[in-house]
């Protein structure tokens, strides 16, 4: 086996499992979990990017890849359903908000909540 494979396979399992748990943190977000889910999604973005030019080269046998790759598009597929669960989460929750603080505007639609500006510093 050469060391090239297992350089593939290897980047695509560390991006699995930094989806893992990113998925974990989703699944009881908290301002804290997301804070910490961020940074891993873009590792597991960067880490696939990084091995991008090495799985578009000719067809080869890497031992391991096409099983590592399924489990990574189960990954992807499960951090997507939770991403947009919580999109969807947070976007009924703004109408519900918008209702209850604004009432309706003219076409029967939840007012929209006016924002103010945000300034976050971490120091």
């Amino acid at each position: 086996m050469s060391s090239h494979a297992i350089t593939v396979v290897e980047q695509l399992a560390d991006a699995r499992e930094k989806l893992d748990r990113a998925c974990e943190l989703l699944l009881a977000p908290s301002p804290e979990a997301l804070d910490r889910c961020a940074p891993l999604l873009e590792a597991a973005i960067h880490r696939l990017a990084a091995c991008r030019s090495i799985i578009a080269a000719p067809p080869r046998t890497d031992p391991g890849a096409p099983e590592e790759g399924r489990r990574l598009r189960m990954a992807v597929r499960k951090t997507r359903r939770l991403l947009e669960s919580a999109a969807a989460y947070h976007h009924n929750w703004l109408r519900r908000a918008g209702t209850m603080s604004a009432g309706y505007d003219n076409r029967g639609e939840p007012a929209a909540i006016p924002h103010g500006r945000r300034l976050i510093l971490r120091g």
